[in-house]
């Protein structure tokens, strides 16, 4: 396995110190509190949605991303604010790569376990109504999987690194060993398989609720017809949110590991650290997508939408001194009119 050494950053002292230490502060303060704030609401709005299949996946990601943010940023951090003097312990590096690897792969295959309960819930609701989902033991299959792969590196199939600017350890994908990348062409084989699979699964759910929506004249009535609308706004919006974030945050570590993996001279730079920077971006995303697009808070966006597109305005009522008088029946019948000419609501 290889050494861990700082000496590769000796060199680069001056590049080395121009990373700055906000970023992960920020990344690490929002994804810890975001993932908090979405275990606090979903506990507290338990007795609503009774912790559907759904929202137990919900609960998984967040207690997953939060395990990985809580473990990694307070040492990351500590390394910053030393100057970059301090130095990770050989162990807890080993340590990091397996956190780092098993988050990231747990995380992405529970996205996409969810998006298949979603599809599989529009396109066959009876069945999946009454059926039997073993939700607990899919998260189990997937934590278990996920440490399975993770634990690659530390039993010798492959080997760990330290990475610019000496913050993170995650697999070597950086070395011209042909172990270090037949195991980074795995496992970046597999994300690309995941966010492939997430992808087509999302675009599924939503074709399946447009194409829905235009059976509505099956319904019986304007509530089914209101309800049913609201719930395929809802599914829509937060398939759509999760689908473009995964993506976006994913591709570009798996881009950087497949081309270090093919690269002559492979590198360990500003760029790796984007990469890694930018799948992290999906743990602290995630719980904020939940909390920002819940359902109550759609549906209240979606009828102010309604309103305003419509032509319905939004009352405002003036008191004035002559409105007063009126409620206290002090004017006469002959000046009602004109006190109510100057006093009318105003609609803005």
């Amino acid at each position: 396995m290889e050494m861990l050494d700082f000496s590769n950053y000796t060199g680069k002292l001056n590049e080395t110190l121009s990373e700055s230490i906000v970023p992960p502060i920020l990344q690490g303060s929002f994804g810890i509190f975001g993932n908090l704030l979405a275990l606090i609401l979903l506990f507290y709005y338990s007795k609503s949605h009774r912790w559907g299949e759904f929202y137990k996946y919900v609960f998984a990601l967040a207690i997953t991303d939060l395990c990985g943010l809580l473990f990694h940023y307070p040492v990351a951090i500590t390394r910053y604010a030393s100057n970059f003097e301090f130095e990770f312990p050989e162990k807890f590096c080993y340590f990091d790569v397996f956190l780092f690897s098993f988050s990231f792969l747990s995380s992405a295959m529970i996205v996409c376990a969810m998006s298949c309960d979603r599809l599989f819930a529009v396109r066959y609701p009876i069945t999946y109504r009454h059926g039997n989902h073993k939700t607990k033991r899919v998260l189990m299959a997937i934590w278990v999987f996920s440490a399975m792969i993770a634990s690659f590196p530390l039993l010798g199939f492959g080997s760990v690194k330290i990475y610019y600017p000496g913050t993170w350890c995650f697999i070597n994908f950086a070395s011209r060993r042909c172990l270090d990348r037949i195991n980074t062409y795995v496992y970046s084989s597999l994300c690309l398989l995941i966010l492939l699979i997430t992808v087509i699964a999302n675009t599924a759910v939503i074709y399946s609720v447009c194409k829905y929506d235009k059976q509505d004249g099956i319904l019986s009535n304007d509530f089914e017809r209101r309800k049913r609308k609201n719930d395929e706004t809802y599914i829509v919006t937060l398939m759509l949110s999760i689908v473009i974030v995964f993506s976006v945050c994913w591709i570009p570590l798996v881009i950087r590991m497949m081309i270090n993996a093919s690269a002559k001279d492979p590198k360990n730079g500003p760029e790796e650290l984007l990469a890694v920077r930018m799948t992290i971006s999906n743990a602290i995303i995630d719980p904020w997508i939940y909390i920002i697009l819940r359902k109550e808070n759609l549906v209240k966006i979606s009828r102010l939408v309604k309103r305003i597109s419509s032509g319905k305005h939004l009352p405002a009522i003036f008191i004035t001194t002559e409105s007063q008088e009126l409620g206290d029946g002090s004017k006469t019948t002959e000046n009602v009119s004109e006190t109510t000419t100057v006093t009318a609501s105003t609609q803005i």
